[in-house]
């Protein structure tokens, strides 16, 4: 299994989907919970892990068609540099992908000399229609699982405590828990402080615990 995740998602994936599926879970236990007053534990279980589902799918779907996105604007690139009337034109028109946070760090010469470089190897490719790989459905498949494997502890309470109220908190406590513990991990990944990013991560998850309390939930 984490083999898999790895094969197919990059660490910044694998940190964004479960952060995002943490918070999502926190929405959607405070959504359920305010929609069903006088609802059981087994409603609620239902509830909560289908929407957690439900949003796994969705994610899945969108890395698809994000993958496919991302496959025909390239193709584009390659067919403008292809039919640019002139070579400062083919220039400008990849530069302007090339433009990231990166390049601010270059000079306009070495900027220059990347978009030659790149001018090449869009030359040397071949436009393809967009279309979906394997790899880009077995990343689907990896999204749904991480988000899912990572929002499983927040239903767990509902099979193990009988009091719906109950259930409800300490499946919050558990998904603050896990986003404490991710932002750390976050923290290190990306060489910031573990604990002021989990903090702060944990907060936002406050936040929406207080606000569906105040709610009714």
């Amino acid at each position: 299994m984490r083999a898999f995740l790895q094969r197919h998602l990059d660490p910044a994936d694998r940190l964004g989907e479960v952060l995002f599926g943490l918070i999502m879970a926190l929405g959607f236990t405070g959504a359920v919970r305010l929609g069903q007053d006088e609802a059981d534990n087994r409603a609620l279980l239902i509830g909560i892990a289908g929407c957690n589902l439900a949003w796994a799918i969705v994610d899945g779907v969108m890395f698809v068609l994000a993958a496919l996105f991302e496959r025909g604007r390239t193709a584009r690139v390659i067919r403008d540099v292809v039919r640019a009337p002139t070579e400062e034109a083919a220039l400008q028109r990849v530069e302007t992908e090339l433009d990231g946070p990166l390049l601010s760090l270059t000079t306009a010469e070495e900027r220059r000399r990347m978009a030659r470089a790149a001018l090449t190897l869009a030359r040397r490719a071949t436009a393809e229609r967009p279309t979906v790989h394997a790899d880009d459905l077995l990343g689907g498949v990896a999204v749904a699982l991480i988000i899912v494997l990572a929002t499983l502890p927040v239903v767990v309470p509902f099979l193990l405590v009988t009091d719906p109220n109950i259930a409800v908190r300490v499946s919050n406590s558990v998904a603050l828990t896990e986003l404490f513990l991710v932002g750390a991990w976050w923290g290190r990944e990306v060489g910031g402080s573990p604990l002021r990013i989990a903090t702060g991560l944990t907060l936002v998850g406050v936040v929406l615990v207080l606000i569906t309390i105040a709610l009714g939930g």
